[in-house]
């Protein structure tokens, strides 16, 4: 058979010699460029099959799609259809219905081979469907059924937004020294006894804690934070009562707001948290001289996030608290240099979240 040569262009042969130089290409375009280069030097073609290692059905190729095609013909493969699709959009509907269903009885939740063996149990159409398959749908679906997110935002009534609305106006307010800003809540502790001693951090090992340990107990922190001025107050107690409450919001009127015309008091909806329970502890001419000066701004109910306190809860817990206190003294000791550290620096809270922000991201669960 009679050989047909070909006779490259320049732009053609300048782009072929680019490809052969950069080396940094995909196998066969580099090697059809080496063989187009080689067919237009005039090489035989056995000596090129030769020098490249390949057979000289794959020269003959692609000199045909060259010569019927032209160079992008020759150098690239056209984009093949691929395997037929096994499962048909209703039977992808399924896998995903199955995945945001609940797991049967036995399991908490779904997993990869659970869903699998379930698919193949409860559909005909599924019978044959692997694992691997029913991985790819629900990836498509964006579906993870293995996953889960805290969630805390119910239905935001009115009520709910009244209170919102009210708390994220009160942290607008600038600092004010006659009505302070004041944010209180709880957190408990419990106080643990390692068995073993911890063997301390040295270079190149890390310090190894004893997983074994002995209860000693709980505690309660109360603790209340100015956020604007940079002040906290943390008050450990045996019980969350409502003495315990009254005794600490009575401590700071008496102590640090003691000049205050009004405290604007933060608080959630915990059942010691109402003028009815300073009456019960105080009596009623006490109580009121102490309410006349309190003001309280109630967070909504599944909205406690709208208390800086827990902002403050959460710094002492990560800073101070994150890690094994066998007693009350040691737990007064921590929360005494913590607190006083944090005063001495006047760390504040700086609140970004506004009613327009609020509107923005949570504006699809208003209930009218």
């Amino acid at each position: 058979m009679r050989r047909i040569e070909i006779s490259l262009k320049d732009e053609e042969r300048k782009r072929l010699e680019e490809i052969s130089s950069v080396g940094v290409c995909q196998v066969r375009p580099l090697q059809r460029a080496q063989v187009l280069l080689a067919l237009d030097k005039g090489i035989a073609d056995y000596q090129i099959a030769e020098v490249l290692n390949i057979e000289r059905t794959r020269i003959w190729r692609t000199r045909q799609r060259y010569l019927e095609g032209g160079l992008n013909a020759a150098l690239y493969d056209q984009a093949r259809p691929g395997r037929p699709r096994q499962y048909d959009d209703i039977a992808e509907a399924e896998i995903v219905a199955l995945a945001c269903s609940k797991p049967p009885s036995g399991a908490s939740q779904w997993s990869l081979p659970l869903l699998t063996e379930m698919a193949r149990c409860q559909s005909q159409t599924l019978k044959q469907v692997s694992q691997e398959t029913v991985r790819q749908v629900l990836k498509k679906k964006r579906c993870k059924p293995w996953l889960k997110e805290m969630w805390c935002i119910g239905q935001l009534t009115p009520q709910y937004r009244h209170r919102m609305y009210g708390l994220l106006e009160l942290y607008q307010h600038r600092y004010n020294r006659d009505e302070p800003v004041v944010c209180v809540d709880e957190k408990s502790k419990q106080l643990l006894a390692p068995k073993q001693p911890d063997i301390p951090l040295k270079p190149g090992q890390t310090r190894k804690v004893d997983y074994e340990y002995e209860r000693k107990g709980t505690r309660n922190l109360f603790v209340a934070v100015e956020p604007l001025a940079g002040w906290r107050q943390v008050q450990v107690t045996c019980h969350r009562k409502k003495a315990d409450f009254v005794g600490f919001i009575r401590q700071l009127l008496q102590g640090r707001y003691r000049h205050a015309k009004k405290v604007h008091l933060v608080v959630d909806n915990l059942n010691t948290h109402f003028a009815k329970v300073f009456v019960d502890i105080l009596g009623q001419k006490r109580a009121q001289k102490l309410l006349s000066r309190i003001e309280f701004h109630y967070t909504p109910k599944h909205g406690s996030w709208l208390n800086m306190a827990e902002i403050e809860i959460g710094i002492l817990d990560k800073q101070c608290l994150n890690g094994k206190i066998a007693t009350e003294t040691e737990l007064v000791a921590q929360v005494k240099a913590w607190k006083t550290r944090r005063n001495r620096h006047r760390k504040t809270i700086e609140w970004k979240f506004t009613r327009r922000d609020a509107d923005k991201k949570l504006g699809r669960h208003y209930v009218v």
